[in-house]
């Protein structure tokens, strides 16, 4: 609460008073009383001295109001700077709002990079632009190109929108950000439902945060790859593929670092997509596959290095093929199969086809299995 300018030049005042008695009195003790004059006129001197004091005491009562007000006046000017400086930044928020909302590809570009860099220079409400970046990406896209032509260009524009909202993401979640931008690690990244045809998430760190591919749908044309190389799942992260669908195109998640962090693919639909782990590392928490759908996806571990985690494919009953080659390794990590039934094609990792019901416990050489 702001006090009224009389009542903060009287507290001023208060203090001035307390601290010169103060002042006095130590005076008083230190020295000894002073000499009082028994008779006789004052003399012109004594005049004079009781003028200066009186002077004295007025100037600095003077100077202490001064003191306040320029201080009041310093408080209001800050207040009024931050009041503007906030209200610029909500007026840059809607500007980018409308830009992401136009007709125009080019406008739309503009506008994520303007959030973009209003989410940097904004700490109090970068989850709210980030939120919003994620919400475009949400908004109804068709996965498949049409025929018509002019649909077709319509198509491909919204398309390269998309990816320059994916690109702006990604680079936003490595360690190596350009000086100008902020790291998002730890914010929460909400892309449930996003169409998703080409995204380069190289050596993103989730370090903590939900983020959320939940019934996205990975679809990709001509050279369009999701890449996830690299990415360091880390302890505290949860990363949801939950109901995900794999249609087309490859998901790549080579070198990643699964370091505590939870995945989860459960319920996800592999049709026809290459999804890759070669050479990962899971070194601590859950990826599970519980539920997931295999039809004629294609998933690989090849290389991949299991110590401490847990892999679970649970139940079903579809086509899946697994293939490691060289022979993944296990220290301490478990991959189970041990609810898994009717493998048209049993999984292999490394040179033995893994039947159906098994679990791999620590320690298990892969290359030993028949």
């Amino acid at each position: 609460m702001r006090w009224p300018l009389g009542l903060h030049i009287a507290i001023a005042l208060v203090l001035a008073v307390t601290g010169a008695v103060t002042v006095l009195g130590l005076l008083w003790l230190t020295l000894g009383s002073p000499r009082v004059r028994v008779s006789g006129p004052l003399k012109p001197s004594d005049t004079y001295d009781a003028i200066k004091i009186a002077l004295t005491v007025v100037a600095g009562a003077g100077g202490v109001v001064a003191l306040v007000v320029a201080y009041r006046r310093q408080h209001l000017s800050e207040t009024t700077s931050t009041r503007e400086y906030e209200r610029a930044l909500i007026e840059r928020f809607g500007a980018a709002s409308e830009q992401l909302g136009a007709d125009q590809p080019a406008v739309r570009i503009a506008g994520a990079y303007a959030m973009a860099r209003l989410a940097d220079e904004w700490p109090q409400e970068r989850q709210m632009c980030i939120a919003v970046l994620c919400g475009y990406l949400r908004m109804p896209h068709a996965p498949d190109p049409p025929t018509d032509d002019h649909a077709l260009t319509t198509w491909e524009r919204e398309r390269g929108v998309r990816g320059t909202v994916l690109q702006i993401i990604g680079s936003h979640l490595r360690d190596d950000i350009a000086e100008s931008c902020e790291s998002w690690q730890g914010y929460d990244l909400n892309l449930a439902g996003a169409v998703i045809h080409s995204a380069d998430f190289r050596g993103a760190r989730f370090t903590g945060g939900d983020i959320s591919f939940v019934k996205t749908i990975f679809v990709g044309h001509g050279r369009d790859q999701v890449v996830f190389d690299d990415v360091d799942f880390a302890k505290g992260s949860s990363v949801y593929f939950r109901l995900a669908e794999f249609r087309s195109g490859s998901v790549r998640f080579n070198r990643a670092t699964f370091n505590g962090g939870w995945v989860t693919f459960d319920s996800a639909r592999f049709a026809g997509a290459q999804v890759q782990f070669r050479n990962a590392s899971f070194t601590a928490g859950e990826i599970l596959f519980e539920d997931a759908e295999f039809c004629d996806g294609y998933i690989d571990f090849s290389g991949a290095t299991f110590t401490g985690s847990t892999v679970n494919f649970g139940e079903h009953d579809h086509r899946p093929v697994y293939v490691t080659m060289p022979p993944a390794r296990f220290s301490g990590g478990v991959v189970d199969f041990s609810q898994a039934a009717d493998f048209a094609h049993p999984p292999r990792f490394g040179l033995g086809a893994l039947p159906p019901g098994l679990r791999l416990p620590a320690d298990t050489n892969i290359s030993d299995l028949p």
